[in-house]
């Protein structure tokens, strides 16, 4: 038998045993999660991770009806970043180091330097992964300036009711979510098979099935930050309800319209039957198209003509953190070690998805990868403020 035949069969006959294993250990039927060749390409990488919104349903979000491209006023990158062990990189080499596949640089509104490699243009869509929780994050913000919202002390059982969520679940807040301290019991582990509620959560065809099947609690919300993508979908369901539409089409009118968003996008879903975005990960759209989220962070809340946050929820993320060598977490946004002089924060995504904003310089740096799981966020972060120092004349 041919080569090719024989690891397609195994490749299918090994995901077939994964969901078989999975569903005996768990107790549960196979109603729930897609379809063989989906899990199959899923477990063995079939489709580049950065593409994976190929693989699942997603509901569309249009382009902006006033789109708003970047200027674009290109200059080279001769310049050696800190890497590791006391060591540099020059850009090029960075980006292969980091396996990027777009890497595009907006200093004070102007694209200066943008690289596409492996067949990628400025046409191409990526799949954000949890770049998504800053875009969730910043619906927060617009959905509080708005009034849908009332506070972020508000309890969440203002929003889900009985049958949606657990009772355990109901008191925890709006903020609490935001700021990952919900408690909900879904580990994060990222590895191993669909016995892995996170990974059970990345593929379940029915998230709020998946939502209401939880009951248990890690700690008491609010008492410690602890890392959990279920904050997020929690939080985009609440959302949905204040805002009275689904997450993708709350989006396009609060976001894509006014930050004149110029290619078409998505939000990759659990399934056309329900409809429910993964909210967590998966926001699919072009590298320029990212960059417009960390401009209006930039501006103040402000894009095209209107306040779509409020200045002090922007403000927030730029707050200085005492965190040695570490990363910090607030508003949906990570905050980068030293950042007391440059203010800097950025999203970031699971296998090296960026969106870096460094106020001081008025410099925001989009990356989108293919590189490995929670792999040198930090060393990537200083590379860029390393990068936005030099575009802005700060050296």
């Amino acid at each position: 038998m041919p080569t090719t035949k024989t690891s397609r069969l195994f490749a299918y006959g090994a995901a077939a045993l994964l969901v078989l294993l999975a569903a005996a250990e768990a107790g549960r039927r196979l109603a729930d999660l897609p379809s063989l060749p989906t899990l199959v390409d899923l477990q063995f990488d079939l489709t580049p991770r950065s593409q994976s919104y190929k693989v699942f349903d997603a509901n569309p979000i249009a382009r902006s009806a006033h789109p708003a491209p970047l200027a674009t006023e290109l200059k080279p990158l001769d310049i050696a970043l800190p890497w590791k062990d006391g060591g540099t990189l020059g850009v090029l080499d960075f980006l292969k180091t980091t396996h990027a596949h777009a890497f595009v640089v907006v200093q004070d509104g102007r694209v200066v330097y943008e690289r596409y490699i492996d067949g990628y243009d400025a046409n191409s869509r990526f799949t954000s992964f949890s770049v998504a929780k800053s875009f969730v994050a910043t619906l927060t913000g617009a959905a509080l300036a708005q009034g849908k919202i009332k506070s972020l002390q508000e309890p969440i059982g203002h929003y889900l009711k009985a049958g949606e969520i657990a009772p355990a679940y109901a008191g925890i807040t709006i903020g609490q979510l935001l700021d990952m301290r919900g408690g909900i019991d879904v580990d994060e582990r990222y590895g191993g098979s669909l016995t892995s509620p996170v990974v059970r959560m990345f593929v379940t065809t029915d998230l709020n099935s998946f939502i209401a099947r939880r009951h248990g609690l890690r700690f008491e919300p609010g008492s410690r930050f602890e890392y959990r993508s279920v904050d997020t979908l929690v939080l985009s369901r609440v959302l949905a309800r204040a805002a009275g539409t689904s997450l993708s089409a709350y989006a396009q009118q609060t976001l894509w319209e006014p930050l004149g968003m110029e290619q078409d996008a998505s939000w990759s879903t659990d399934s056309t039957r329900h409809g429910v975005e993964k909210a967590f990960c998966c926001i699919n759209t072009t590298a320029r198209d990212f960059a417009k989220l960390g401009l209006l962070y930039l501006n103040e809340g402000r894009a095209g003509g209107k306040q779509v946050v409020a200045p002090d929820w922007t403000a927030e993320p730029r707050l200085p953190v005492n965190n040695g060598d570490i990363l910090d977490y607030r508003d949906g946004w990570w905050i980068p070690p030293g950042n007391a002089a440059d203010r800097d924060f950025s999203a970031i995504g699971v296998f090296g998805q960026y969106i870096y904003v460094n106020p001081a310089t008025r410099t925001v740096i989009v990356k989108l990868s293919d590189h490995g799981v929670e792999q040198d966020e930090v060393l990537t972060l200083l590379a860029m403020r390393r990068i936005s120092h030099y575009v802005s004349g700060k050296n």
